[in-house]
């Protein structure tokens, strides 16, 4: 494949097995960046937790959780009713 840029020099971009290598290489040491992305999400997790918890005490924090959980089930079953509507 050649690419034209403004200048009107052209590259050539190859797709050798080399490039393949590499790519499985990078996904190999990937999992470290995972790990640490992981982790962080976790740890903002139990940290909005406790900020929830130490603001609005324990009766709004569950109330707070609830309606979120209502609104995720209201969504799927939105999409469900939708995604059956559409087959129709």
């Amino acid at each position: 494949m050649i690419i034209e840029s403004a200048s009107t020099r052209e590259v050539s971009i190859s797709s050798t097995p080399s490039a393949g290598a590499t790519e499985m290489a990078m996904t190999k040491r990937f999992w470290f960046a995972n790990a640490i992305t992981t982790a962080t999400a976790i740890g903002f997790q139990l940290v909005g937790r406790y900020a929830a918890f130490a603001t609005f005490g324990t009766g709004v924090t569950l109330a707070l959780y609830a309606v979120g959980g209502l609104a995720v089930l209201l969504r799927h079953l939105v999409v469900w009713r939708a995604s059956c509507s559409l087959g129709d």
